[in-house]
């Protein structure tokens, strides 16, 4: 089973930023070389990201 990675008492506002700038750079490659696959699970772990910051900033942590 799979672990949260907010359950993680480490996980910060920025740490969260920084892995949405990193999945956006990979987006972009993704998008740039037209790897539709690669886009879609980008696509999903971008949303995931977003869920997670929002729940860190409307406290639901």
């Amino acid at each position: 089973m799979e672990k949260d990675p907010m359950e993680n008492r480490g996980v910060t506002l920025n740490s969260l930023r920084e892995e949405q700038r990193a999945l956006n750079r990979r987006m972009l490659l993704a998008l740039q070389v037209r790897d539709l696959e690669a886009q879609e699970v980008l696509r999903r772990e971008l949303e995931e990201i977003a869920a997670q910051i929002d729940r860190f900033l409307t406290g639901r942590l």
